[in-house]
């Protein structure tokens, strides 16, 4: 368990070194945040065009500046953290964030997954489809097709829409169509349940996948499925499924925890489920 433990730290103690790495980009826009953390495909598009036509996009490396201006995006099993000086945000599959370059400095989620977390009473303005977010703790926002939805995991949040304002406190959430004022808060659905493997560990030899599987309590068919380290809560790898049980290929050695939160009809996220623990080992 020490040398699996060793493995994951080393791992994450990378991070700063990999930065070093990063590309040389042309001058523009303040730096505001840093990619902490990149697994799988990850992309910046400096400064150049807005929205489905922006051009210009290029790979990503750990420990590159975020300017204002920029946007970045995943791949459909791409992870990236942004750690700005006041929040932290985790952007999971297929998803796109943005930092405009106007006076007043805020965060847009225009498509995708996003969790935001802030210690601070009221972390940076958070936009979302025409809606504007404030507060702090923990919040998941989900941006689809002509419709958003906020978690709060903890803390309280205000979302603005349409002239009206909602707050939604730890547990609760709220979803909204774009150009309507957000729903009254409402309770989050279950957590899934009996996790296997759950809190006894299980093995799996390195380069197969690890099945992993859960039981829905409300019925829920979308989930949000997290791999951590074993002892710190970054995310390492995010997938989205369909299913109760997902295959997950683990890169590293090591030990890890793996939880699982699930969707209901209205898109909101339910609270992440106890963990479970899952160790790599080698051939």
């Amino acid at each position: 368990m020490r040398r699996t433990a060793l493995l994951v730290t080393a791992l994450l103690a990378g991070l700063s070194a990999s930065g070093q790495a990063a590309r040389r980009r042309p001058p523009g826009g303040i730096e505001v945040a840093r990619l902490v953390w990149t697994e799988g495909d990850v992309q910046l598009a400096p400064l150049i065009g807005t929205g489905p036509a922006r051009s210009g996009w290029q790979r990503a490396a750990r420990g590159e500046a975020l300017r204002t201006g920029d946007a970045v995006r995943t791949t459909e099993s791409a992870l990236a953290r942004v750690e700005f000086p006041w929040m932290e945000v985790t952007l999971g599959p297929g998803s796109t964030l943005s930092v405009p370059a106007k006076a007043v400095l805020s965060t847009v989620l225009e498509q995708g997954r996003a969790e935001f977390s802030g210690s601070g009473r009221d972390i940076v303005k958070i936009e979302v489809a025409g809606a504007e977010v404030r507060g702090g703790g923990r919040l998941v926002l989900w941006r689809t097709a002509g419709r958003t939805s906020a978690t709060a995991l903890a803390g309280a949040f205000r979302i603005r829409s349409a002239g009206r304002s909602v707050e939604i406190k730890a547990g609760e959430g709220t979803f909204l169509s774009d150009g309507t004022p957000p729903e009254p808060a409402t309770a989050l659905p279950a957590s899934p349940e009996r996790l296997k493997p759950g809190a006894e560990v299980g093995y799996v030899r390195a380069g197969r996948p690890v099945e992993l599987r859960w039981t829905s309590a409300g019925g829920s068919k979308l989930h949000h499925v997290e791999l951590l380290a074993l002892e710190r809560e970054e995310v390492l790898l995010a997938r989205e499924t369909g299913g109760s049980s997902l295959q997950l290929q683990i890169p590293w050695l090591g030990t890890f925890r793996w939880r699982v939160s699930a969707r209901d009809g209205r898109g909101l996220e339910s609270r992440p489920s106890a963990p479970g623990v899952v160790c790599s080992v080698e051939r």
